[in-house]
């Protein structure tokens, strides 16, 4: 079967989501990633894809701090209370990724050079890269945060590697990195280097589950919709024999369809009551938002399942009011499994609705000409097996949610005195 969504295109979309959510820190990772690849090249032990997947856990080493509010300096968090984000990252890689077994990388990124005696990991020289490209992009906006003018004199195998930094500079007479963060040209190299990657479909799968997991920082209901709405799709799309390349970008299109909600503020996403006019006019916008994401990164068919999820058959949905024929199968099928989620699922507003309830709203909006009588047929028909299975993903994947935020609290009390 033909690629759906392009390696490189798995780490577009992770960048232009993350940059909307927080610019400063998707760059700070970025540049960081790009020291620890170059450093890592120049030692020419290491394969063209190990450097890929030890600049890409670099790139995500920070992912914790997008739990935090925006209006922070990034590098006011960035040092404070370190193990916080570093913990959240860690388990994020660790249980949601397909680089699980590097993920106490992250973990360990802010721990002080000294202490290294205290903890055992295959990945300690990588580690110490990591901690030093870190500190290396934290010194070159050191009018943002006040760090020493001495610092890299004064703390030299104290609170980094001096073997590190001696390494650094050696890849840097090489490489000429510090005069490619200066011009920008960093970026398009660093691209190059990930795209060395070739990823399968499960991992592309893994990296952008992460990605829609990521999203809890800001709603965590808003994520059990997006994966709600994913294995709903998956169910009817299962129950009407779609072909596996339909079902796939089914798949895609479901997982990415609400990514725009990450840009939309959170006392919107999170109001315990039904939204005002203006909100609900900012709320719809995230369609619009998941449109820029997706646009020339995605192929067509993902890209207009996305953005057609609250189109209606009668023509009174949005964004652009396509209605009867203009929609595909796999659009009425996510805007149905849309709705499902929305039924089925708690949300800060509502308890779930009952099967027999929703099956009579399911009917009534069928018969409204709101959604394709098809699929809606099909969903009812098949009811009792699809929340059956429906069911049993959603235990499984609130299992691995839950343990994650059981481990936090475990390793954090571990760590938080840790200096």
């Amino acid at each position: 079967m033909a690629e759906i969504i392009g390696s490189k295109d798995v780490y577009l979309i992770i960048k232009q989501t993350l940059s909307m959510v927080n610019q400063d820190i998707m760059t700070h990772g970025e540049i960081t990633g790009y020291i620890l690849a170059k450093m890592l090249e120049c030692e020419n032990t290491y394969t063209k894809q190990e450097i890929a997947d030890y600049a890409m856990i670099a790139v995500l080493h920070d992912l914790g701090l997008f739990n935090r509010k925006h209006e922070v300096s990034m590098f006011e968090l960035e040092n404070t209370d370190v193990w916080a984000h570093s913990i959240y990252g860690y388990l994020f890689l660790k249980h949601l990724s397909p680089l699980g077994d590097m993920a106490e990388i992250i973990l360990y990124h802010h721990l002080d050079y000294e202490l290294y005696g205290r903890i055992k990991s295959k990945y300690m020289k990588v580690i110490s890269y990591l901690n030093l490209a870190d500190k290396m992009d934290t010194f070159m906006h050191a009018r943002q945060w006040q760090m020493e003018r001495e610092y890299f004199q004064k703390y030299r195998d104290i609170k980094f590697s001096g073997q590190a930094l001696d390494w650094f500079y050696k890849t840097d007479a090489k490489y000429k990195i510090l005069e490619k963060l200066s011009d920008g040209s960093y970026r398009m190299e660093l691209m190059q280097i990930l795209s060395e990657r070739t990823f399968s479909n499960e991992y592309k799968k893994r990296y952008l589950e992460l990605l829609i997991y990521t999203i809890d920082f800001r709603s965590e209901h808003t994520v059990d919709h997006t994966m709600a709405t994913t294995t709903f799709a998956h169910e009817i799309g299962r129950c009407m024999r779609l072909s596996g390349y339909d079902q796939q970008n089914l798949y895609y299109g479901a997982l990415l369809h609400d990514l725009g909600k990450l840009a939309i503020p959170v006392e919107i996403l999170e109001a315990p009551r039904k939204l005002t006019d203006e909100e609900m006019r900012v709320m719809r916008m995230h369609v619009e938002i998941t449109q820029d994401i997706l646009e020339g990164i995605v192929s067509k068919e993902i890209y207009e399942i996305a953005i057609a999820h609250h189109e209606k058959i009668d023509g009174s949905g949005y964004p652009r009011g396509l209605k009867g024929d203009q929609l595909s199968i796999t659009q009425r099928i996510l805007a149905v499994a849309d709705i499902l989620s929305a039924l089925y699922g708690k949300r800060s507003y509502k308890d779930s609705y009952d099967s027999e309830v929703i099956r009579k709203l399911i009917e009534k909006l069928e018969q409204e000409g709101k959604i394709c009588p098809k699929v809606s047929g099909y969903v009812l028909r098949n009811w009792s097996e699809i929340i059956k299975n429906f069911d049993e993903e959603h235990k499984r994947r609130m299992a691995t949610y839950l343990m994650i935020k059981e481990q936090y609290a475990l390793i954090y009390e571990q760590f938080k005195n840790l200096k």
